[in-house]
């Protein structure tokens, strides 16, 4: 078992309480997240001699420390996107909800489009609850499209769906007032028929 590395022999004893506090947090999420993957040898074991120009960097308890940082930066961000993806932990605050109806191609199709509160970069994200389509063809998927004058202009994303009901988050990063309608489309790589599948009226 590897013993876990002291904190103080790490980043020494020349830090000012602030960014003490700060590189201890990281420190303890590090190692709560254990060692990671071993290193391949070449890496393990680099070249004896250096190669190219050498300079000068921060101390060496320093740039430990700031390279603990990067990897608990890492760390953080990995986590924290696979939780949303999957848990569904990311929370969903819906403004309003759309009808969309089946059309000849798929007639006991329906679905909702939930709409959701603006994010910082201009993204409207969407919660797609579909019910009843059909089975999709191999190297086929479904895209759902903003319409303008009734024809399927801007991409809001794509699925698959395996189940009688499927729920996809989605998201428009467009002004919808540009457009008139909602499309879901069936897209199929080796054709350019790519009939609709579900549709709305008006956004």
């Amino acid at each position: 078992m590897t013993e876990t590395p002291d904190f103080r022999d790490l980043v020494g004893d020349d830090l000012d309480e602030q960014e003490r506090a700060r590189l201890e947090r990281v420190h303890q999420m590090l190692v709560f997240a254990g060692p990671p993957p071993e290193l391949p040898p070449a890496l393990l074991e680099p070249d004896a001699e250096p190669t190219g120009h050498h300079q000068e960097g921060l101390p060496r308890r320093r740039a430990g420390a700031l390279l603990a940082i990067a990897a608990a930066i890492a760390l953080v961000a990995f986590l924290g996107g696979y939780l949303y993806g999957n848990t569904g932990s990311g929370k969903f605050e819906s403004l309003g909800t759309i009808t969309m109806h089946g059309t000849k191609a798929a007639p006991s199709a329906s679905a909702t489009i939930a709409v959701g509160k603006r994010d910082s970069s201009g993204n409207w994200p969407l919660k797609l609850v579909v019910h009843n389509l059909p089975a999709l063809p191999k190297r086929s998927y479904y895209e759902m499209f903003l319409t303008k004058d009734g024809k399927p202009v801007a991409s809001c994303g794509t699925f698959s769906s395996a189940e009688k009901t499927v729920t996809v988050r989605l998201n428009a990063p467009y002004n919808s007032r540009r457009y008139d309608g909602w499309v879901v489309t069936r897209q199929t790589r080796q054709s350019n028929a790519n009939p609709v599948v579900l549709a709305t009226s008006k956004v």
